[in-house]
Order: C-alpha cells, then sequence, then structure tokens
C-alpha cells in the first residue's frame, strides 16, 4: 500500500539587512538603554535560526543591504550561511538606494514564476513606506495574501517591533505590514524582539 508523500513548499528567504541592523540599533535603546546603540550588532547566524534559514525546502537565500565600512565581517557572515548577498552602495549623503527595492523585484520574479506552487515567502523587514523608485514590500505582500489566485503562498515576516506609545521609540516595523500578515490565514508575524537576546549582541 502506497502512502501519499508530503509535498513540501518553495522556500524563500530574503533579508533587508539594513531594516534588521537598524531595528536591532533601535532596540538597544530600549532592552539596554546604558549601552549605545552603535554598538549593537546582529548575530547573522542565530537570525538566520530564528525566521527560517534550515527550513526544508529552501531554495532561495538573498541578503540586501548598504556597505558602510567595516561591515565586512557580517557578510563574510551572511555568504557563510549560503545567502546570495547584494551589496548596494551609499549615495554621497550616505543614503542607500535600492536596498528594498531589488528585493521587491525578486519577491515580484517569485511570484510570477510559481504562482499556484505551495510557497513560503520569509521576509525579514518591516518597512512598508514607498522607496524611492515607488515600489514597496508592502503591495507584494497585499497582493499574496489578499488575492484566492496565490492561495498556495504563506507569508512569515520577521522585524522587530514594539508599542512606540509606550516606549517612545519609532519601530522600524510598519503596523499595516505586520497587520495584513497577522489577519491572514496564511501569515505568520515573527517579532524579532521576542529573541532579543539571543540575535542582538553588543560590541565593546
Amino acid at each position: 500500500m502506497s502512502t501519499k508523500q508530503e509535498v513540501l513548499p518553495f522556500v524563500h528567504l530574503l533579508v533587508d539587512h539594513s531594516n534588521i541592523w537598524g531595528g536591532a540599533r533601535a532596540a538597544t535603546r530600549i532592552r539596554d538603554p546604558q549601552i549605545s546603540e552603535k554598538q549593537a550588532r546582529l548575530s547573522i547566524r542565530k537570525l538566520d535560526r530564528v525566521i527560517g534559514g534550515q527550513e526544508k525546502g529552501l531554495s532561495t537565500k538573498i541578503v540586501s543591504g548598504g556597505v558602510p565600512p567595516g561591515m565586512e565581517a557580517v557578510w563574510s557572515e551572511y555568504q557563510d550561511l549560503n545567502y546570495d548577498s547584494q551589496r548596494l552602495f551609499r549615495d554621497s549623503q550616505w543614503k542607500e538606494r535600492g536596498v528594498d527595492h531589488s528585493i521587491i523585484g525578486h519577491m515580484w520574479r517569485l511570484l510570477a514564476l510559481h504562482p499556484t506552487a505551495p510557497t513560503l515567502l520569509i521576509l525579514a523587514s518591516g518597512d512598508g513606506k514607498k522607496n524611492e523608485f515607488g515600489t514597496s514590500f508592502y503591495e507584494v505582500l497585499h497582493e499574496i495574501l489578499t488575492h484566492k489566485k496565490y492561495d498556495s503562498w504563506k507569508v512569515r515576516l520577521a522585524s522587530f517591533d514594539w508599542d512606540a506609545t509606550v516606549t517612545h521609540v519609532p519601530s522600524p516595523t510598519a503596523k499595516k505590514m505586520r497587520s495584513i500578515v497577522e489577519k491572514s490565514t496564511r501569515g505568520e508575524f515573527i517579532n524579532l524582539m521576542d529573541h532579543y537576546g539571543q540575535v542582538v549582541y553588543h560590541e565593546v
């Protein structure tokens, strides 16, 4: 008697390093106010474990971020964990251009290639704003989670989040990003604040 094998979903993991690192720095102001947020660092290996970097069926691992000096070790950590690291340089005002736009392009591409395949999309970023090119993470998540044609897709969103009215520190997670994921039966939100002690450390 044959048994039906479980069909594993495609798993695509995309990390907006700038948003997550910024979240770690802001989280330090709340959890460890006696420490300068400039000392905050991410354990990439532990972050990868928390958000699902070891999921079965993983076929995409991409990280995008700016390239400030002194961050070479971080990118090496990502590469050791088999991430395709897409580093974008900052402009003359030290602002990044295209970091989230790069990830958004990959998200649309994956959606076009596998619209009906069982898929888990993991996005590590809480940024809900439109970027300088007029695109946003939110519009992609909205498309996936509100249209039946993508009902084989699930979304896992991971980001640092807290109540800014209590902490008086702006959260790096847009309310609408968390809301659309948590309201969907196909969505899951991982609050990295719950894993702060694991994923954030401080350089002396």
